[in-house]
């Protein structure tokens, strides 16, 4: 009988393992989607801010109660936004890994075996999802920090037959992040007609996927679409496969072959379900990507993202592999065993560290940042008008030593468009692409032109200060500078 009960050791020990996973991935609370995400914090917390660019800061408010709720907590306790994100980070760590023993703990019985797949889940944590822009959890807060974990919730609920408790937690994971959402509606599904035996079933719902997605190709490949838009889609090389280099497909076909080979040669159940619902999923969101998803193709369809749906199966993947080599190292071996875990965990810190080369590695709350980037956004939100509007260059994010530190979420303030992150937002809600694409053309280059053209550009769109590299030519009034990066006034003309 498979022991499904959490113990108060079990408790402790994932307490204990916490903190480790922070030292070991890092933490950077305003980068990369955190930055988006924080900054719809902020504006939640204070509907003053961003009042020019509002449509970029909150366009994902709108379908997540995540920064709602997130807004709520701070206000309700009355806590800094940077020591909430920290508790949250680490709140969700410790229910990720929770969540990789429950799953666990329904396919193995040894416990040994149980805590040998969550250890490597553990050190694993921020490994890519092939090419597809995503990490099996983040290194900083977002909504699929939490509607991970409530993943693993509903996929243990689902191998309990508990539908009620399953039906719960797949809601708050709709509700948290929707794209995710569906697509673990996805796996139930295919889950519980696998561990049903019923493969016509399985078979017939993979069918109506595809004629799902074939229908939607049709209807909305020749639609309209905003000015702009097409060159925001095409910006994100993961929503389309045939911008994938030929190494990072083996990143989707060998997790889907090695299930298919777990699937046809174990004698465990509760695995072989779990593989065949793995193998359904991910190889419908394969066919449907490679048929339907390509840059002639339709952009309501890549703004879907198929190939999330592998972010589960790399998950389910990497327990089934800690499992196996718990399984082999064990007894004599178990010495190795224990060198290869904090091998693996000193090399995803290594390939972290060099990920957020200027920053530090665990970004501490209150602490001074290390990046020349962030150093210039905290000044900013200590020393200019809260209705201040900021522009950059748009490649701004490509310096070397940016490390993707978000604007917004750090400084508090207005600007115009960046062209990565902004560009992702745009790519999701085309709506905003025409303001985009003009407020980013209008950016291009801004580091080298002279300061007439900058006025010019500029000073129509309400823009009061601007960011340029330490080594950019201008005559503006430039408060503060350091080795990376300078913040100048605009002048005002009456």
């Amino acid at each position: 009988m498979l022991s499904r009960t959490i113990s108060v050791s079990d408790v402790g020990i994932l307490t204990l393992l916490t903190p480790i996973v922070l030292l070991v991935h890092g933490y950077h609370p305003f980068a990369d989607d955190a930055g988006i995400y924080v900054a719809g914090i902020r504006a939640m917390l204070d509907p003053g801010l961003f009042r020019v660019d509002a449509g970029f800061v909150t366009a994902h408010t709108h379908l997540s109660i995540f920064s709602h709720l997130f807004a709520g907590v701070i206000r309700l306790f009355h806590l800094p936004l940077e020591a909430a994100l920290l508790g949250a980070y680490l709140l969700s760590v410790f229910a990720f890994l929770l969540g990789c023993l429950r799953v666990t703990q329904r396919m193995f019985e040894d416990a040994q075996v149980q805590w040998g797949a969550t250890l490597l889940g553990s050190a694993l944590f921020t490994l890519p999802v092939a090419a597809t822009a995503l990490f099996i959890m983040d290194p900083y807060v977002t909504a699929r920090s939490f509607s991970t974990p409530c993943s693993l919730y509903a996929l243990a609920a689902c191998m309990d037959r508990a539908w009620l408790r399953a039906g719960a937690w797949l809601l708050l994971t709709v509700v948290m992040h929707p794209l995710m959402g569906v697509y673990l509606a996805a796996f139930l599904l295919a889950y519980l007609l696998a561990s049903g035996s019923r493969w016509g079933w399985l078979g017939l719902s993979c069918a109506t996927m595809f004629l799902a997605a074939a229908a939607i190709f049709a209807r909305t490949i020749h639609a309209a679409l905003p000015e702009g838009y097409r060159e925001a889609a095409l910006s994100r090389g993961y929503f389309f496969l045939s911008r994938w280099q030929w190494f990072e497909w083996l990143g989707l076909a060998v997790p889907l072959l090695l299930m298919l080979a777990v699937f046809l040669r174990s004698g465990n159940l509760a695995v072989r379900n779990v593989c065949a619902a793995c193998v359904a999923t991910g190889g419908m969101a394969l066919v449907i990507s490679l048929c339907f998803v390509h840059t002639s193709g339709s952009f309501f369809l890549a703004r879907l993202q198929p190939l999330r749906a592998f972010q589960l199966i790399y998950i389910v993947g990497v327990l089934l592999l800690g499992a196996g080599l718990a399984s082999y190292f064990r007894g004599n071996r178990a010495v190795a065993g224990a060198a290869l875990l904090m091998l693996t965990g000193g090399l995803m810190m290594f390939v972290q560290g060099q990920t957020w080369q200027s920053s530090a590695h665990v970004e501490w709350p209150f602490a001074a940042p290390r990046n020349p980037w962030q150093q210039a956004f905290v000044w900013i939100r200590s020393n200019t008008p809260r209705d201040a509007v900021f522009a950059f260059d748009s490649d701004y994010t490509k310096a070397g030593t940016e490390d993707t530190q978000g604007f917004r979420a750090t400084a508090a303030r207005s600007a115009l468009v960046d062209d990565l992150k902004d560009g992702g937002v745009v790519a999701i809600f085309p709506a905003l692409a025409p303001r985009w694409k003009k407020q980013r053309d209008m950016e291009v280059g801004l580091d080298r032109i002279s300061d007439p053209e900058r006025m010019a550009r500029l000073a129509p769109e309400g823009v009061t200060w601007v960011l340029l590299s330490s080594g950019a030519k201008t005559g503006f009034t430039c408060p503060y500078m350091n080795r990376a990066v300078k913040v100048c006034r605009l002048p005002v003309h009456g």
